[in-house]
């Protein structure tokens, strides 16, 4: 794996699997301070709504597992497959989710990111717990 590889899997590792750091720690040592979040449609966030969203998707998950694979890379873009498999507290359904996710990086900090299927972003929120 490239570096860049690395540092996401790196990230997903240690932000939900094993935990290690903080939510803000994980965050700022990949993405950016300007970074450019899409999520749907024209909605779009910033590093510190980032932050939030994923501490508490941290903090709420409760049997969930997450997998990044399937990386490609192509000069500053970094896309993988993001799967979510997890219970909707709500609901107790199991929620399932895999979509291609793109990371645009300038050095080693991720400053933009997509989905190529952007309204599966809630559903992979949702399978945290989390309702945007």
């Amino acid at each position: 794996m490239t570096a860049r590889r690395d540092l996401i899997s790196d990230y997903f590792k240690r932000q939900y699997e094993t935990k290690e750091g903080s939510t803000a720690e994980n965050v700022s040592g990949l993405f950016s301070e300007d970074l450019v979040f899409h999520l749907t449609g024209d909605t779009v966030m910033g590093r510190d709504d980032l932050t939030t969203l994923c501490d508490l998707m941290r903090r709420l998950r409760h049997g969930q597992s997450t997998l990044v694979t399937r990386f490609e890379e192509e000069d500053d873009d970094v896309s993988f497959v993001l799967y979510i498999v997890g219970t909707d507290p709500i609901t107790g359904h199991e929620v399932s989710v895999s979509t291609r996710t793109q990371y645009r990086f300038s050095g080693d900090k991720v400053i933009e990111v997509w989905q190529e299927d952007p309204a599966a972003v809630e559903s992979a929120v949702r399978a945290a717990g989390v309702r945007l």
